[in-house]
């Protein structure tokens, strides 16, 4: 569609003949038959005053459409802002009474970071003599984090990768509904971007467990079923008629260890809260909230 195929329409459509206009515009008519036939464009000034009498937008006119700003936007997304302290409770008071606002939680790593929520935005404090985990790398003097977010985590690794322009880790998990890799900047800080994220390793499909080759459980015929563990499909069905509750409780049974290779504090409600959102994206329990 052409600029003077726009006019024409929002013109029909505002009942307007082109007489009309045009004695509006204080043009002739021939001009508005012009602009409309694409044999001329109108000046800046008779756009904007067209966008005033048929109520719409100069980029309405001009064709600037919603989807084609869309397909120039960033596809990261300001998250978070990090601040690492050192007396991390005396932070936590202050920053409770400046902002006027309680700590949404004491967040899934005990005392960490808490983090606080303004216009749908969050600043975290960091525990700066508790650090160790996947908030950063332990050899980066930085004094600050950024977090961003993005729909696709794994496209947008590829793409800052591609940049060449700093440091990039691999793509890691803090927990199994948080996936994010860093970014150094100049300056050695440290950028987190964290989005949805779909991992191609072997995971039980049922338990949610990383499987090694040699943790495959086997299907009726003996096969090496690709879906699920050695402990939950030992001979071509599940070893336990359990309930997905059930399943969350056996698993918490390891929760040391999984804090342990994780660099994680989460409790035993925290991890089960989490549990609830994970297995349901797995097969066995896919579509189940509880």
């Amino acid at each position: 569609m052409t600029i003077g195929e726009q006019i024409q329409n929002i013109r029909i459509g505002k009942e307007l003949t082109q007489e009309r206009l045009a004695e509006l515009l204080q043009v002739s008519r021939q001009s508005v038959s012009k602009w409309e036939l694409g044999q001329s464009v109108p000046d800046v000034e008779k756009i904007i005053r067209m966008s005033e009498l048929f109520d719409v937008s100069t980029d309405t006119l001009l064709l600037r459409k919603e989807q084609a700003r869309r397909e120039k936007e960033n596809p990261l997304h300001l998250g978070s802002v990090y601040l690492v302290v050192k007396d991390f409770q005396r932070s936590v008071d202050f920053y409770e009474k400046f902002l006027g606002t309680k700590v949404d939680n004491r967040c899934r790593s005990g005392d960490k970071f808490v983090e606080f929520y303004i216009d749908d935005k969050c600043i975290a404090l960091m525990n700066e003599s508790n650090l160790t985990g996947h908030c950063t790398d332990l050899d980066s003097p930085y004094k600050f984090v950024q977090n961003y977010w993005v729909e696709d985590l794994s496209a947008e690794h590829e793409r800052v990768k591609a940049l060449g322009i700093g440091q990039v880790t691999e793509i890691r998990e803090a927990y199994p509904t948080y996936h994010y890799f860093h970014l150094t900047d100049p300056d050695n800080n440290i950028i987190e971007v964290t989005g949805g994220y779909h991992m191609t390793e072997d995971i039980c499909q049922s338990c949610g467990m990383k499987m090694q080759e040699e943790d495959h459980g086997k299907n009726a015929d003996g096969s090496r079923s690709s879906d699920y563990c050695r402990y939950c499909f030992p001979d071509g069905k599940f070893g336990k008629d359990e309930t997905m509750e059930e399943m969350i409780e056996s698993n918490l049974q390891f929760l040391a260890q999984f804090n342990a290779d994780r660099s994680t504090n989460f409790t035993a409600e925290e991890a089960r809260e989490e549990m609830r959102k994970f297995l349901p994206t797995l097969k066995r329990w896919r579509g189940q909230s509880q």
